[in-house]
């Protein structure tokens, strides 16, 4: 994915419990968005229509992104470029993608982007991101699901790709939000059950195959399924979505060649058994 818009018109007891990821589905082919499940009420449906609504649902937002920038996770980025972008010759009419499963408007998604670091302050350039996305607290037993769609930009224009990497991270036995507060640190999220593109491969077609797993340039669903948790479950659980970047940023990081791009996430269940 060549990718280079810039952002400066913008202000551009368990405590030995071992928990495994028991299935992680990557199905290239989108199906229909899942319907809002009636497992039990603890299952929920999130089509992130209203960003600004999450908050009171329980969801918490941070950045421990170093230097911070301007945007963490944001109502999903699908807007005009009505200037010219970073290192490219000419305008691109937007900045950003369409959501999977829109109802008001195209902007129907949550995405997070590389304004979440500010690398033109950081030592010699460098940035490192990490931004969060926390679910509320939740029961979880084995068996439960957590089934989303993301994908990253795909635009052919740009002089270079970008390398975008997006974990999904857990905590089963503490229920809090503690992160830390640097961008290498998890907290209480010590649980990963999906890492996508840890190797910052290119977003272009040769690094989005299964042999080359880069991150995905069109909507793509993933289903994660909980596994070897005690019996009865556990009541107060979260999980969470980090989008990372590693030296980069909006002016490429300490050596203006590692950019990410936008990450989206769209029609997300939680089904609890």
């Amino acid at each position: 994915m060549n990718y280079k818009f810039s952002f400066l018109a913008a202000a551009t007891g368990l405590a030995s419990l071992t928990l495994l990821l028991l299935s992680c589905e990557k199905d290239y082919v989108a199906p229909a968005t899942p319907s809002t499940p009636a497992v039990s009420s603890a299952s929920f449906v999130e089509q992130f229509d209203n960003v600004g609504d999450l908050s009171s649902k329980g969801w918490v937002f941070k950045n421990n992104s170093n230097p911070i920038g301007q945007n963490g996770w944001r109502q999903g980025r699908y807007e005009a470029a009505s200037v010219m972008q970073f290192k490219f010759l000419a305008p691109e009419p937007f900045i950003g993608f369409p959501a999977y499963n829109a109802s008001k408007s195209p902007n129907d998604f949550v995405s997070c982007d590389a304004s979440c670091v500010n690398d033109a302050n950081g030592i010699g350039g460098r940035g490192d991101i990490s931004a969060w996305l926390i679910s509320p607290s939740l029961p979880m037993k084995n068996g439960d699901k957590i089934i989303f769609y993301t994908r990253a930009i795909n635009d052919a224009n740009y002089p270079d790709y970008a390398r975008d990497r997006m974990q999904v991270r857990a905590n089963f036995l503490k229920g809090g939000t503690d992160v830390g507060s640097s961008p290498a640190s998890t907290g209480n999220f010590d649980s990963l059950l999906l890492d996508i593109n840890p190797a910052y491969i290119r977003n272009d077609p040769a690094g989005n195959t299964p042999a080359v797993p880069g991150y995905p340039r069109a909507w793509t669903r993933y289903t994660l399924t909980i596994a070897n948790l005690p019996a009865a479950g556990v009541t107060n659980a979260r999980f969470a979505f980090r989008y990372l970047g590693t030296d980069a940023g909006v002016f490429g990081g300490s050596t203006a060649a590692n950019f990410p791009s936008v990450v989206g996430i769209d029609s997300l269940a939680f089904v609890h058994q």
